[in-house]
This record gives C-alpha cells, structure tokens and sequence, in this order.
C-alpha cells in the first residue's frame, strides 16, 4: 500500500516536473562568415544527434534560397534524420506588413514546396509571431490554418537567440577577435532564464507546467552554443522531449483571442486574462545585447555599426 506522504512526495516532484521541446525556424539560413548554409544544416543534424535530443521541428522558408530545389534537399536532411518539417512561409513576410491575401498567397506557395517533406499532421509557425494585430485577421489566418489541415505552431518559451548571431557576424565583419568561451555564458543564461520566466508564468496562469515549446533559430550562434544550451537545460531539471509530444498539451489547442502573440501563447494567455502586456524580467534582450557588446568590443562603436 503507497503511504500516503510517499504519494505526497511523488505528486509533488510530478507538479515540478519541467519538459521542454526544440524548435528551430528560418531554415535554411544562407551562408555566413561562421558557417555554409549546408555545413550549418548538417552540423545541427549531427549535433542533435550526438546529444541524443528527441525529434526538433524545423520551420522552413522554402523560397529564400535562390535555387528551390537545392533548398527542399537540404531541408530533406532534417527529414531524413527523423525530424519534422513546418511550414513558416515562404519567404517569411510579416503578416501585419503584408496584409492576409499576400501572407496567405505566401504561406500557400510554401505549402506546395514543402509537400513532399510533410508526413502525417502538418504544423505552421507565423513569422515573427505575428498572427495579425487585428481580430479579423487573425480569424481569416486560423480559418486559412483550418482549411488547409494545419496546426499552429505556438510557442510557449520566447527568447531572443537570433541578437547573439548578429553580434557575432557584426564583430567578424569588423576583424574583432571573438571570446566564444566569454559569450557562450551570457547566451546560455538568457536561454536558461527565458524558460523559466515564461514557466512562471504559465504556473501563474494556468496552473501547471505545461509541455513547453522552446523558439529557436537555425542560425550560428544557437548552432554553435547547442551543446552549451541543451547540458544547461538538462542540468536545471528540464528534460527534453520531442516537438510532437510537446504538441499534446492541451495549452496549445486554447487558440486565445488575444492579438498580442509576439511572444508565444503563454503571454497571450496572459494578457488575455489580466488586459496587460508581460513585462518580460529576466535576462532579457537590452541587458544581452550591452553585455554582448562589451565582450565582443562593439561597445565603443556608433549604434548603426553594432
């Protein structure tokens, strides 16, 4: 018979459990002074694989490569090694920017692209986030989601991955000699502190810890500091798992009517609840981005150089 301060301890350490989900978007991302676009694609293969990190979803913008039939064999790699592939547009507009006839007209082309590569559910992540400032839109863009048998793909746990490729992209163009061991910290705890605040907050307003769905980019940085963000992840008590289990919680089928998605469905949950935008406290994008600065010698350089 289980005592009953044995269940106490298992329903609490069940309560506290914290499960996370890769997700990369923009694949594939051109070549760059770090990586060849294809040398990137493969070592983020590899390095999954090496770190034994269940099925990630990769969010493909099939018309930004110049050759698309290159572009759907590189993004068949993510495919073949057992991941799957999302629809993140085409050329990846801003749907507020665009306006839906043109976004969906978009969203459409990179469906047809990327039907060979789909298998079974299919999943769309909007570009920036965006799902369209206005109610209306954001009707017409579900409806269009419905219609053509997809999923969206929220997010629970934002973050601001990309600023660390361009810092370093900035200092490799101007000849600075990069500390990758003094940056990979800084990147780590803003990811670390990324899912935690956005775990608060979905204790605080849903009242559990759901199956989180972390934003990434297939870019360099994130690339290059994989190995760094999933051992932090692990040691902080979260276990990965794989994006289609992540995608059964019930979290993201709520669908809120919030328009205020730039920051993943927990925050508009939230700001459905309370009429208030989060106020996002942790290791954050300003603070990053001065001590990314100051280790990469951009401090001294004028705003448009860095």
């Amino acid at each position: 018979m289980i005592s009953k301060v044995f269940l106490a301890l298992m329903l609490g350490s069940l309560a506290q459990a914290k499960e996370i989900a890769l997700t990369f978007d923009d694949a594939p991302v051109g070549s760059t002074l770090h990586f060849d676009s294809l040398v990137r694609t493969e070592t983020l293969i590899k390095k999954l694989m090496e770190l034994k990190v269940p099925q990630v979803m990769v969010f493909a913008n099939p018309c930004k490569g110049a050759d698309p039939v290159l572009t759907i064999s590189q993004l068949k790699k993510y495919r073949d090694a057992g991941h799957i592939i999302g629809n993140h547009t085409c050329s990846h507009p801003r749907l507020d920017n665009v306006g839906f006839d043109a976004f969906s007209h978009d969203a459409k082309k990179a469906d047809d692209l990327l039907r060979s590569l789909f298998s079974g559910q299919k999943y769309f992540r909007f570009p920036f986030l965006n799902e369209g400032k206005k109610a209306k839109t954001q009707r017409q863009m579900r409806t269009w989601l419905e219609k053509h048998n997809y999923r969206n793909a929220y997010v629970s746990v934002d973050n601001d991955d990309t600023i660390l490729t361009d810092k370093i992209n900035s200092a490799k163009r101007l000849g600075k000699k990069i500390d990758y061991k003094a940056i990979e910290p800084l990147f780590v705890k803003h990811i670390l502190t990324s899912a935690e605040f956005y775990n608060d907050l979905a204790h605080k307003h849903l009242g559990y810890s759901p199956k989180h769905v972390l934003l990434l980019h297939e870019i360099d940085g994130t690339v290059l500091f994989l190995e760094s963000i999933v051992t932090a992840l692990r040691e902080n008590g979260w276990k990965i798992i794989s994006a289609e289990e992540a995608y059964t919680d019930p979290l993201y089928l709520k669908n809120p009517t919030s328009t205020d998605s730039g920051n993943g469905i927990l925050a508009q949950i939230a700001h459905e609840k309370t009429g208030q935008k989060i106020s996002k406290d942790y290791y954050t994008w300003d603070k990053l981005s001065r001590d990314l600065n100051k280790a990469l010698g951009l401090d001294t350089l004028p705003d448009n150089q860095n």
